[in-house]
């Protein structure tokens, strides 16, 4: 995902260089950049912590059940 951030950024680098975006759009880009960012971060974070959760130890739902009565 970092790939594409960069390259978006880029694009949006040519784009401003060229004089192709007015201000109202490049306020646009930069909020959705900034969004973009922090969606990663959350996705890495939530990514960590699922493979984290998932190496504890679970009951078999028959000893489970067993467990319960």
């Amino acid at each position: 995902m970092e790939n594409v951030i960069s390259r978006l950024k880029l694009r949006k680098a040519e784009m401003e260089r060229l004089g192709l975006l007015s201000p109202e759009a490049e306020a646009l880009l930069n909020d959705m950049m900034d969004e973009l960012e922090r969606l990663e971060k959350q996705n890495d974070s939530l990514r960590r912590s699922l493979r984290s959760s998932s190496k504890t130890p679970r009951m078999s739902s028959k000893l489970k059940d067993a467990l319960y009565e």
